[in-house]
């Protein structure tokens, strides 16, 4: 006579599934709460990155070069800086809003002003030291921006100050090369024009070179540019002329 089978508990699998559950439960509401507590500091960080950026362009466009050191041949100031948020909710933050061209840009702006150019080159050259890695610099940032930023009108203001410094620099003694950084010139322009027709500060710059001397002598009379850069097409002080 067989012997009656033991009764097997079903405690032992349910116990396992259901401790299998809260875990699960456990670890997304652990999740669920991380991301919420992420979300609150991205939040916090959307108004400290407004108000960091408000603040620097106020301060940026209240602090516009000084003319009288501009005629000194005095080393122009240091670029304003924004003082942005940092850290990792920061971060974050600026790459959800899509601010890294945005401050490329005013970054490379800064720049620029640090240099100052203005047909007293020149005369800043022999007295600013720094100001060939100054120059550097700032057509580094230039570059980028007019290469990388989405928006075409930002990438044709980027270019036109490209075209500035290439106006402003150094005169070469070859003629060639003093040949050679009309074209640059005139085509950095031309091509800031084209990102962005309605961009008057380089149509203004254009006009200037092309009605400058030094143009019909080294170029003639219908010259054309082949910009060394701005390709996909970048600011300067609105309606002034390099």
């Amino acid at each position: 006579m067989r012997g009656a089978r033991p009764v097997r508990s079903a405690e032992g699998p349910l116990s396992a599934r259901l401790t299998r559950r809260a875990a699960i439960e456990l670890g997304a509401g652990a999740v669920s709460l991380a991301l919420a507590v992420l979300l609150l500091f991205v939040m916090a960080n959307v108004h400290r990155w407004e108000a960091a950026i408000t603040r620097g362009d106020a301060r940026f466009v209240a602090a516009p070069p000084d003319l009288s050191q501009l005629n000194s041949g005095l080393p122009p100031p240091p670029p304003t800086r924004w003082k942005v948020p940092t850290g990792f909710a920061a971060d974050i933050t600026e790459r959800l809003l899509g601010l890294r061209d945005d401050m490329a840009f005013r970054r490379a702006l800064a720049l620029f002003r640090a240099v100052n150019p203005n047909p007293n080159e020149q005369v800043l050259f022999g007295q600013d030291p720094e100001l060939p890695a100054k120059r550097i610099r700032a057509q580094q940032a230039l570059t980028a921006v007019s290469k990388d930023d989405p928006d075409p009108r930002i990438r044709s203001r980027a270019t036109n100050m490209l075209g500035v410094l290439a106006r402003t620099g150094p005169t070469p003694v070859d003629p060639a090369e003093q040949r050679n950084q009309i074209l640059t010139t005139i085509g950095l322009f031309t091509s800031a024009i084209k990102l962005d027709p309605n961009n008057a500060d380089a149509k203004l710059n254009l006009e200037l070179v092309l009605q400058d001397p030094q143009t019909e002598i080294f170029v003639g009379s219908s010259p054309n540019g082949a910009p060394d850069a701005g390709k996909k097409g970048g600011a300067g002080s609105g309606g002034q002329g390099y």
